[in-house]
């Protein structure tokens, strides 16, 4: 389950980092545009914007799911005393999978939606906007059973994720061992 989880996280991150630069790039085209006489307005910058912005929402989510960034997930539980610690945070991986399920399937039926919709002015079908929402609710179920595998075997939630989370922030390691 974990190697799923590892994989998956490592997709998200690169999907979240891909459309964070092309979110950067359209931006900037149309700010720029608006000042530059012979640098044409595109009125479609808007729409890949909110596209782009609408997948990073949701992406991002998922991976703060799996980096055990959300606030339910991480404080609450550092909070209480050891021995109810173990039952309140599969209590809150139970209560966090129903807000991912109706993600998944609500997702689904809105992007069910969009499948015949085109947007009017960059031509794309919204389903890809719409899609972004099953795609993240799956992904975090994926990533609340791997955090209830652990949990269940007695691992610190802490710990679960904290070697990802490093390898992909260079500095963190540099700065910890100064």
């Amino acid at each position: 389950m974990t190697a799923v989880a590892d994989r998956l996280y490592r997709v998200l991150l690169v999907a979240v980092t891909a459309l964070l630069g092309v979110l950067t790039v359209v931006v900037s085209y149309q700010v720029i545009g608006r000042y530059i006489s012979f640098i044409p307005r595109a009125l479609w910058t808007e729409e890949i914007a909110r596209l782009c912005l609408a997948w990073l929402v949701f992406l991002g989510a998922a991976l703060a799911v799996r980096r055990h960034e959300h606030f339910l997930i991480d404080v609450i539980p550092a909070k209480v005393a050891e021995r109810i610690r173990k039952p309140l945070q599969l209590t809150i991986i139970v209560i966090t999978a129903l807000g991912a399920l109706v993600l998944l399937i609500g997702g689904l039926q809105f992007a069910g939606t969009g499948a015949s919709r085109v947007s009017t002015t960059s031509g794309i079908r919204l389903v890809w906007a719409y899609a972004s929402m099953p795609v993240a609710g799956l992904s975090m179920l994926i990533f609340l059973a791997e955090l209830a595998l652990r949990t269940l075997r007695g691992e610190k939630v802490e710990e679960i994720g904290s070697a990802l989370v490093e390898a992909d922030t260079p500095g963190i390691a540099d700065e910890e061992a100064s």
